[in-house]
This record gives C-alpha cells, structure tokens and sequence, in this order.
C-alpha cells in the first residue's frame, strides 16, 4: 500500500512539473508573439518596402503555415515521436524560423520563416505547439479544474504577450540600428529578444516526462475511436469555429494597428501600448471565466459572455472620439475572450485522451485557415476608405457563430460536461457516461 501511495504522490509530482514547463513555454512564446504581432506589419511595410496588400499576404501566410502544421504534420509526428517529440520538433522549427525573419532582411527568407513555422501575426496561437499543450494539460489536472487550468494557461499567456506589445514602446526599440554581432539585422534587439524566447520555449519542453504521453490502451477505458455522434460534433464544431475564426481575421492586430493609423493618427509606440491594455484586461478575464463557467456551465459562458462582446466590436469605428474608441475596445476585450478557455476545455473533454491532439489540430487549424482569408476584405474595405466595415462585418458573423452554436450544442453540452457542480466535486467524463 505505501508503495502504491509513493507511485501516486510521484505521478501527482510529475504532472504538476510538467504543467509548469507547459506554462513556461506557453508563456515565452506569447512574449514572442505579443512583440511581433504589432511589429511585422510595420516591419514589411516601412523596412523591406512590401506593400499593404503583400504584407497583408505574408501575415495570412503565418495562418496557412500553422494550419498546415496542425492538420498535415502534428498527427504523423504525434504518431511517430510521441507529444514530448512532436513539441520539441516544432519547437526547433520555432527557433529557426526566428534566425531566418530576423538575422536577414531579404523578402525571400522572411516569406520562408513564416513557412517553416513558429511565426504569428496576433497573439492569437493557433499553431500546434499550442494544439499539443492543450491534449497535454487535461491529464495533468482534476477534472472539476481543467476549466481553471485553461483559465489559468490563457492568463498567462495574455499577460505575456501584452508584455511582448510592450516591448514596441521601449525608447529605440523599433529604431534600426547595426552591431556587430547580428550586422544584417534591421532590428536587432526586438530580433534577439525573439530568438531568446524560441530558445527557452524549446528548453522548457526538454524536462517534460512521460506523463504527458497518452496513456496505454490497458491503463485507460476511455482509448477507444471516436464514436460516429462525437464525430459529427467534432465536425460542426470546427465549422463553426471556422466562422469565428475568419471574423476575427477581419480584425487581427496587424489590421487594428492599420486602422489606429488611418482613424485616429496613432505611432507605433502608442499602437504597442494599446494593445497591451487590451492583453491585461482580456487576461484577467480568464479568471472570471472559469468562475462562470463553475456557476453555469462551459458552453452558456461560451455563448452569453461573447455575444456582447460582438456589439462592442460593432460600435468601435462609431465612436466619436479616441479614448471612447479605446475604452470600447477595451470593453470589449474583458468579454470577448473568456470563451479561449471554455471553448479549449469543452472540446478537450468531448474526446479520450488519445484523440486529443488530433483533434485540437484540426480545429486549430481549421480556425487558422479560416481567418487567414479574413484579412482581405477588411483589408479592401480599409483601402476602399469604409474603415468600420470590418468591425461591423467582424461583430454580425461572430453573433451569427454564437447563435448557431447555441442552437447546436445546448442539448449536448450536460453529457460533455455533466452539470454544474461546486468547485472540487468531481464529474463522470463524457466516455464514462456512455459506457454507463
């Protein structure tokens, strides 16, 4: 008996380590992110002289290269190398695709950086380091705190890349300069602190043990194919998401920086200060959302915290003034965001273990396929001089989304998630109700 209680306390030990290396590697990569999300646009355009339609091109690439990852690479080297493996291969790709953007300001190695992965052009992480992080962290929690612990990985993350933003409004940052050990760089200290932060997300996912694996056919019941009807929700859920997804393309950060310019006059120091604020307050709602979520279910927290959001994001261009137009904005981001969490555990918990990874790839890269076509009509709007024609575009589809997914998981959400129920109780899994 106590060599059993040493085994679980060691494995409660492993499972706790490796949830902070996930969190630590998560969380370099969103500082990554957050800088670059509202430096590649100006980088294209102001350094290398891309126009806006080839730059808006180049940062839809960063999209189609992580769907490409998630849905055509993520399974067979799941397969092959195992979830430690996959990560730490992706993670490699991230380092290199740091060295190619940032170590040449040739146009054709840029283009080839966004390809090879690890590029993003939001904070937004839809490539499949975050679609392996996610199969990963449910085994690593309690049931009754999987929505906390998502709660807790995406506030992490927001926080961080709202420092990343912050970065762009340090005095020089975006100032190009030579030294004498990155020459060619046009930015070499934003491009170093990139390449850092590649490093350590590679590093952190070295200690990862085999827990995070998923576990023998014979240790878990619940390794079986997936059933025909959660099949099809899979299927209607990543329709859906891919609605979602192009919306919010309309109104990637790449774009919002576009349209600050154009509306309201704002520099890149501003931009960068923005969407900071913007980060921290759509941060901190993660934690209101897993509370929400405890009250009155995952899916309703998914649906009726998002709705407002979208009529914000309509009456942004409206407003008369900039800091109404912020202010909103920033509204808005304290809403539009607590469904990341949810939405990561609600479909985490409609598969077994085995099938997570799959299965957070293709809605991954559903979504990232998806938005990546968002960016040209708002951007063609843009240039045609109907500034608010994104948001209000943007706000219409994503209530159309919350609608629809309303209408179609509300009957299955208490067999996916059981019911509410106060913090700590545990709940059956969707496979155990079946097989009941």
């Amino acid at each position: 008996m106590a060599g059993l209680a040493e085994e679980g306390t060691g494995r409660r030990h492993r499972r706790a380590e490796d949830r902070r290396r996930i969190f630590l590697a998560k969380t370099t990569r969103a500082v990554a992110y957050g800088a670059l999300s509202g430096f590649l646009f100006l980088y294209l355009t102001e350094d290398l002289g891309f126009s806006d339609l080839s730059s808006l091109l180049v940062t839809a690439l960063t999209l189609v290269g992580a769907a490409a990852a998630n849905l055509l690479l993520l399974p067979s080297f799941e397969r092959r190398l195992g979830r430690r493996g996959a990560l730490r291969v992706f993670a490699l790709l991230f380092v290199g695709s740091a060295l190619l953007l940032y170590l040449s300001p040739d146009p054709v190695l840029v283009i080839a950086a966004v390809l090879v992965g690890g590029v993003a052009a939001s904070t937004a992480d839809n490539g499949p380091l975050a679609s392996l992080e996610q199969a990963i962290l449910p085994a690593t929690l309690r049931r009754a705190d999987r929505a906390e612990g998502f709660a807790r990985y995406n506030l992490v993350a927001n926080f961080a890349g709202a420092g990343g933003a912050l970065l762009l409004a340090v005095p020089g940052a975006l100032t190009p300069r030579e030294v004498p050990f990155l020459p060619a760089a046009p930015h070499p200290w934003i491009g170093l602190v990139y390449l850092l932060l590649a490093g350590a997300t590679l590093f952190a996912y070295g200690g990862l043990t085999e827990e995070v694996e998923p576990r023998a056919a014979l240790e878990d019941p619940a390794r079986v194919p997936i059933p025909p009807e959660d099949r099809a929700s899979v299927r209607a859920m990543a329709a859906l998401f891919a609605v979602d997804a192009f919306a919010g393309g309309m109104v990637i950060n790449p774009l919002l920086t576009s349209y600050f310019v154009l509306a309201w006059h704002q520099d890149a120091a501003s931009i960068g200060e923005i969407l900071f604020v913007v980060g921290i307050v759509a941060g901190l709602s993660f934690l209101a959302a897993s509370r929400l979520a405890r009250r009155f279910g995952l899916l309703p927290t998914m649906v009726f915290t998002h709705l407002p959001s979208n009529l914000l994001l309509i009456a942004v261009p409206f407003l008369p003034t900039f800091p109404l137009a912020f202010g909103t904005l920033v509204v808005r981001a304290g809403l539009s965001q607590m469904d990341v969490p949810t939405r990561q555990a609600y479909t985490m918990e409609m598969v077994p273990d085995r099938e997570r990874a799959t299965v957070a790839g293709v809605l991954a890269g559903t979504r990232s396929v998806a938005q990546s076509a968002g960016p040209f009509p708002a951007l063609a709007l843009q240039t045609g001089g109907f500034l608010a024609a994104p948001f209000v575009l943007a706000g219409s589809l994503k209530t159309a989304y919350d609608l629809l997914l309303w209408r179609r998981f509300r009957h299955e959400s208490g067999a996916v998630e059981g019911p509410p129920s106060p913090p700590g109780t545990p709940t059956p899994s969707s496979a155990s109700r079946r097989r009941g």
